[in-house]
C-alpha cells in the first residue's frame, strides 16, 4: 500500500535508513567472508562459537542501554560507535599480510555487526510505527534494504580487486553515518505519523526460552531455524575450505563473495517483485517451508560428488535466493499466529539467541564429519527438517 501524506516523510527517511545500513553491511560482508580463510583452516568452526560468545556477552548490556536510553539516541549511538570500529579495522586490515588473529576478531565482529545494526533498525521502526502502520508500510521501507544490499554487493564487486579488499571499510563507515541523519530525520518526522498504540514486551534470554519452551508452535519454529543454520554453517564451512584452495589473494576471495552477493540480491529481488507474493497464495506456506530442505540435500549430494568451486558457487547462490526470496518470508509468516504478548519476545529469541546457537552447533559436528557419512547425516537432518516445515505450514493455517 502507499503511505499517506502523514507519513510520508518518516517512512522516506525509513527507507532511507535501511538503505544505508544494508548497503553497509554488503561492503562488508564479503572481507567477513575473506578473513574466514585466513591462517588456518581448521580454526574456521571456532568464530561461529566465539560469534555466539559475543552475542550473548552482548545482550545484557544492549537491553539495560535501551532501557535507560531513548531509542532514537541509542541507535544512533550504537551506529556511530560501530562506524568507529570499522574505522579502526581499516588501520588494521589494510596491510597486505593481515595477521590470523586480527582476521578472526573481524569476522566475529562483523558477524555480531550484521545482527545489531538490523535489529536495532527494526527496534526504532517498532517504535515509531504501530501495528496497522507497519502490516501497510514495512514492506515499503524493507525496499530499502533490498536496494542497498543490491548497491553495497555491486560496489564491493566492482571496486574490491582494484582498491583492496580493506578499502570497502571506510564507505561502510560513512554509510552507517548516513544511517544516523536518517534517524535524526525519521525522529523529526515521526510526530506526522500515527502514534505506537502497542508495547513491545522485553526480557533476558531466559525469559524468551521460557516463552518459546511452554509454546509447542514456538518450540517448532527455533527447531527449524537451527536446522536451517546447522546446514548453512556446513555449507559455509565447506564454502572456505574450497575457496582458500582455489583462490590464493584475499581480495580475489572478497571479489568472488561479492559477486556471489550481488547474484543473491539481484535474483531475490527480481523473485520478490514478481514472483513470490503470487506463488505463496497459490502453493500454501508448509510447501513454501519444505523447499528449502530438499534443495539442500541437492547442494550436498551435488558437492560430494564434485567439490569444485563452481559447484559451490552455483549452490551457494541458488540455495541463498532461495531462502530470501521464499523461506524467510515464509517463516516471518508464522509470527503472525503468535500471541501478540509473545510475538516480540519469541522473536527477539528466535533471531538472535537460536539462530546463533545453530550456527555454533554446526561449526562443531563440522569437524569430526565428512564423506559418505556427512551425506547419510545430511539426508537424515534436511528429512527432519521437511517434515517439520510442512507441520509448521499445516499448523499456521
Amino acid at each position: 500500500m502507499r503511505a499517506r501524506r502523514s507519513e510520508r516523510a518518516t517512512v522516506a527517511w525509513s527507507f532511507g535508513l535501511f538503505f544505508c545500513v544494508f548497503a553497509s553491511w554488503y561492503l562488508l560482508r564479503p572481507l567477513r567472508d575473506a578473513m574466514a580463510v585466513v591462517g588456518e583452516a581448521r580454526e574456521v568452526p571456532r568464530l561461529f562459537l566465539l560469534t555466539l560468545g559475543l552475542t550473548l556477552l552482548l545482550a545484557p548490556f544492549v537491553s539495560a542501554a535501551v532501557s535507560r536510553l531513548p531509542r532514537r539516541r541509542f541507535v544512533s549511538l550504537a551506529y556511530r560507535f560501530l562506524a568507529a570500529t570499522l574505522v579502526g579495522f581499516f588501520f588494521v586490515l589494510r596491510r597486505p599480510d593481515v595477521a590470523p588473529g586480527a582476521a578472526r576478531a573481524f569476522f566475529v565482529w562483523a558477524s555480531v555487526f550484521n545482527l545489531l545494526a538490523i535489529t536495532l533498525g527494526w527496534s526504532l521502526m517498532a517504535d515509531v510505527f504501530s501495528r496497522a502502520q507497519g502490516i501497510r508500510l514495512f514492506a515499503l521501507i524493507g525496499g530499502g534494504g533490498s536496494l542497498g544490499a543490491l548497491l553495497g554487493s555491486l560496489l564491493t564487486a566492482l571496486l574490491v580487486e582494484r582498491t583492496g579488499a580493506a578499502a570497502t571499510l571506510l564507505p561502510a563507515a560513512l554509510l552507517l553515518e548516513c544511517a544516523v541523519a536518517c534517524v535524526n530525520g525519521v525522529a523529526r518526522s515521526a510526530p506526522a505519523a500515527a502514534p505506537r498504540d502497542d508495547t513491545v514486551p522485553t526480557g533476558g534470554t531466559l525469559r524468551w526460552l521460557a516463552t518459546a519452551v511452554r509454546d509447542p508452535f514456538l518450540l517448532a519454529i527455533c527447531a527449524y531455524l537451527v536446522l536451517f543454520t546447522f546446514s548453512s554453517t556446513f555449507l559455509y564451512l565447506e564454502q572456505a575450505r574450497i575457496v582458500k584452495a582455489a583462490i590464493p589473494t584475499t581480495a580475489g576471495r572478497a571479489a568472488l563473495f561479492a559477486r556471489m552477493d550481488l547474484a543473491v540480491n539481484a535474483a531475490t529481488l527480481l523473485l520478490q517483485v514478481f514472483v513470490v507474493g503470487r506463488t505463496l497464495r497459490h502453493v500454501g506456506i508448509a510447501t513454501a517451508l519444505a523447499v528449502l530442505p530438499v534443495f539442500t540435500f541437492g547442494c550436498f549430494v551435488a558437492l560430494r560428488v564434485a567439490p569444485v568451486l563452481a559447484v559451490l558457487v552455483v549452490c551457494q547462490v541458488a540455495r541463498r535466493t532461495l531462502d530470501f526470496a521464499v523461506t524467510k518470508p515464509a517463516r516471518e509468516v508464522l509470527f503472525t499466529v503468535v500471541r501478540p504478548e509473545d510475538k516480540y519476545k519469541a522473536k527477539s529469541f528466535v533471531d538472535t539467541f537460536v539462530y546463533r546457537s545453530g550456527d555454533a552447533l554446526g561449526a562443531v559436528s563440522f569437524e569430526g564429519a565428512g564423506g559418505p557419512v556427512l551425506v547419510g547425516a545430511m539426508a537424515v537432518l534436511c528429512v527432519a527438517w521437511l517434515l517439520l516445515g510442512v507441520s509448521l505450514g499445516r499448523a499456521q493455517r
